[in-house]
């Protein structure tokens, strides 16, 4: 079922509920009144029949059913009855020829004050009555042709206009539904002209500060992530498919050219050596891909440990000036502690060592004299390491790209690398809850931020 649908007939029955309730309260309210209000009549009927008859002494007359002169100009009620008891329950008067009125009547009206009773269209009232220290009992019966008429037209038109009112309700229901749900539908067929293809398109709406606008930017901030998520993965697929071809082809041609002729060891040799040479460059852009794949892999947190971090910099600055000697690396610390957790965060040792080895390794190459400086800042909270070089720098145009994979700025191309590292690094410092920061100036250097919580 559709929400318009669903809008209108939940509006219908709500609204229809409550105009129900209102409508039997008037019903039953009107019956309450037309009641009290006939009974009042029927009471006041009775002693009037009972004054007349008190004539010779205050006594009452001898039982008759005729009409007293006196009574014949006030106003009667339809098919009325009037019978009434002295205090010895002896029948003064009765107007019911057929003396209808029982001694059970009587019975009754002794156990309560009022008694009310109804046979078919004819209501009865039965009450005791003080004259001059006697009690009387008094019955008096009628049709209440005016006052049922009444209230019958009246659950005529309310029963009518009812369901008038309720067909109102749902026609006007669905209109109004069609006008607030226009803005939802407006966004599907907007949405249905999205495609992989298109993802540029972005929704628009005339409805900005109500929740309608809401969905529509949050729909349209999902697009932009979706968009830039599409851009990179293309990029990545195609610049790893160009750094996997060229090392693959490269080996095949040397390898067809060796074969082609006998040659001297010396040049099986050679060959062999820039076969492995690229063997080795493809291994390590194999790892580097697997590595940061698995940067987003949640399995790698499963058991997460409580590592330092000024010993991962330095066992990191001894392997790398094991394998590159001349690269520099000089690392010093501010705001020193002995609270061991205000260097300490929980994580995975080797991945926060594979991020230092980027930032250091690019640290080094991009610097004339290799040397890349490491200050640790502990604070309340964070981890703040700043890697520090004075190398070829970067364009501020080039930082909003930097941690795309396989981006490499054009001052970047004569220097070896596959642009995975900076976005390795991030991925990395994403998964240890941390953040990465990168500040250059080009031909003055890049200075790399990264903030880590610590234990404390």
């Amino acid at each position: 079922m559709k929400i318009r649908t669903r809008f209108t007939l939940l509006f219908t029955l709500i609204v229809g509920i409550m105009l129900s309730f209102f409508s039997f309260a008037i019903y039953y309210l009107s019956e309450e009144y037309r009641q009290e209000d006939f009974h009042a009549r029927l009471q006041n009927r009775a002693i009037e029949k009972l004054e007349i008859l008190k004539k010779n002494d205050g006594k009452p007359k001898s039982l008759s059913s005729e009409k007293p002169p006196e009574e014949k100009n006030l106003h009667s009620l339809n098919e009325e009855q009037i019978t009434i008891y002295d205090e010895n329950k002896n029948l003064l008067y009765s107007s019911d020829t057929s003396n209808s009125t029982s001694l059970d009547l009587l019975d009754n009206l002794n156990k309560q004050e009022n008694y009310i009773w109804s046979e078919g269209n004819t209501e009865g009232f039965g009450f005791k009555h003080m004259d001059k220290g006697k009690t009387y009992y008094l019955f008096a019966s009628a049709k209440d042709i005016h006052g049922m008429s009444y209230i019958n037209n009246l659950k005529n038109i309310l029963t009518v206009r009812l369901f008038i009112i309720m067909l109102i309700i749902f026609i006007s229901g669905w209109t109004f539904a069609r006008y607030f749900i226009k803005p939802i539908t407006d966004i599907v067929k907007q949405a249905e002209n999205i495609t992989s293809s298109n993802l540029s398109y972005r929704l628009k709406s005339k409805h900005v500060k109500d929740e309608i606008g809401q969905l529509t930017t949050t729909f349209n901030r999902m697009l932009d992530r979706l968009e830039t998520a599409f851009t990179i993965q293309k990029r990545f697929v195609s610049n790893a498919s160009h750094e996997l071809r060229n090392p693959l082809t490269a080996i095949s041609g040397q390898i067809d050219v060796t074969l082609m002729k006998d040659r001297e060891k010396e040049e099986y040799r050679a060959t062999l050596e820039a076969v492995s040479s690229h063997v080795r460059n493809l291994r390590t852009l194999s790892n580097n891909l697997l590595e940061l794949a698995n940067t987003d892999v949640d399995s790698l947190f499963q058991n997460l440990e409580d590592i330092r971090i000024d010993e991962i910099l330095w066992n990191t600055r001894d392997e790398i000036q094991k394998q590159k000697t001349d690269c520099n690396i000089k690392i010093s610390f501010e705001n020193v502690t002995d609270d061991e957790k205000k260097l300490s965060c929980k994580g995975k040792a080797k991945l926060l060592e594979t991020a230092f080895v980027n930032i250091i390794d690019n640290a080094c190459k991009y610097s004339e004299d290799k040397s890349v400086e490491i200050k640790v800042v502990s604070e309340k909270k964070n981890i703040i390491l700043l890697f520090i070089d004075h190398g070829i720098g970067m364009p501020e145009s080039y930082l909003e790209h930097i941690f795309e994979p396989f981006y490499r700025g054009s001052n970047a191309q004569g220097y070896p690398g596959k642009g995975i590292g900076l976005s390795l690094v991030k991925g990395i410092i994403k998964l240890h809850s941390g953040k990465v920061f990168i500040r250059s100036v080009l031909n003055q250097g890049t200075t790399v931020e990264i903030v880590l919580p610590n234990l404390s």
